[in-house]
C-alpha cells in the first residue's frame, strides 16, 4: 500500500467529514453553520437565517419578480422584459417568456429584444451565437447569404426556414427575371414599330386612291354615250346654230356692203 501524506490525509477526511454532514440534512435543506437548516421555496426568498431557536424564514416575491428553486436568496429575480409580445407571463414561480413579431427575430436566446429580418425569398439566413454570459444569455447575431444548393430557404414573413423541393432559388432567378423584362420590351417596342409602319403604308395607299377614283370617274363620264334621240336632237341644235351664225355674217357682210355704197356716194 502505498502511504499517504499528512496534508492528503487531512483534505480527505475533511471531504468525508463534509460529505457526511451533507448527507445528513434532508431534501429542501442545506447545512449553515452546523445546523441543517430549511431551503425556501419557489415563489419566496429567505429574510432570516435558521437558529436553535427557529428554521430560515422566506417570504413570497413581490410582483414583478420570481424564485423559480429552492434557494437560500435573499430576494427574488426581477421578471423578464419582452420587447414584443409575451408568450407566457411571469409568475412568482417562473420566469416570462417572449415572442418576436412576425418578420423579426429572436436577438439572443431568451427574445427578450427582437430585430428585423432583412432576408427575403432566394436566400438563406445564417445565424451565429455568441458566448453565454454570466447571467446565461446569448446574443444572437444574423446574416443573409445566397439559397443553398439544397433548395432551402428562408421566409421572410413567417420567420422560419422552408424548403421548396424542385424549386432552385439563387442568383439565377434574378437573371431570368431581367431576360424575361428585356423579352417584353423588345417584343413592345417591335409592336409599336410594325403599327406605324402599316399606319403609313395605309395613309399613302389613300393618297394614291383618290386620284385614281377621280380619274375613274373622269373615264365614265367620258365613256357615256347618249341616246339616239338625244343624240339627233344635239345635231339638230348644232345645224341651228351653224345656220344662226351664217345669217348673222349675211346680214353683217350687206351692212357693211351699203354703208360702204353710201360713203362713196357722199365722196363724189
Amino acid at each position: 500500500m502505498i502511504p499517504l501524506s499528512p496534508s492528503l490525509a487531512l483534505v480527505c477526511v475533511l471531504s468525508i467529514w463534509t460529505i457526511g454532514l451533507a448527507a445528513a440534512c434532508g431534501d429542501g435543506q442545506d447545512e449553515v453553520d452546523g445546523r441543517c437548516c430549511d431551503l425556501c421555496p419557489p415563489g419566496k426568498f429567505m429574510t432570516e437565517f435558521c437558529s436553535k431557536q427557529r428554521q430560515t424564514v422566506c417570504k413570497p416575491c413581490k410582483e414583478g419578480y420570481f424564485s423559480d428553486h429552492y434557494n437560500m436568496f435573499d430576494r427574488c429575480e426581477k421578471c423578464r422584459s419582452c420587447q414584443h409580445e409575451y408568450a407566457e407571463k411571469c409568475t412568482l414561480t417562473a420566469n416570462a417568456n417572449c415572442s418576436c413579431l412576425p418578420g423579426f427575430l429572436c436577438s439572443n436566446n431568451v427574445c427578450s429584444k427582437c430585430e428585423e429580418n432583412k432576408c427575403v425569398s432566394g436566400e438563406k439566413l445564417m445565424k451565429t451565437a455568441g458566448p453565454r454570459r454570466p447571467d446565461g444569455l446569448i446574443e444572437y447575431s444574423y446574416r443573409c447569404a445566397p439559397s443553398s444548393p439544397d433548395n432551402s430557404y428562408f421566409d421572410r414573413k413567417e420567420g422560419t426556414s422552408m424548403f421548396s423541393p424542385g424549386t432552385h432559388r439563387d442568383g439565377s432567378d434574378s437573371v431570368h427575371s431581367v431576360l424575361y423584362i428585356s423579352f417584353v420590351l423588345v417584343s413592345l417596342t417591335l409592336l409599336v414599330f410594325l403599327s406605324y409602319v402599316c399606319i403609313k403604308t395605309l395613309r399613302k395607299h389613300k393618297a394614291y386612291k383618290q386620284p385614281t377614283e377621280l380619274l375613274a370617274l373622269s373615264n365614265i363620264g367620258s365613256d357615256f354615250h347618249l341616246s339616239k334621240e338625244e343624240s339627233g336632237h344635239e345635231l339638230r341644235m348644232q345645224d341651228e346654230t351653224k345656220n344662226s351664225n351664217s345669217l348673222d355674217l349675211l346680214q353683217l357682210e350687206k351692212v357693211s356692203t351699203c354703208y360702204c355704197s353710201a360713203a362713196l356716194e357722199q365722196g363724189t
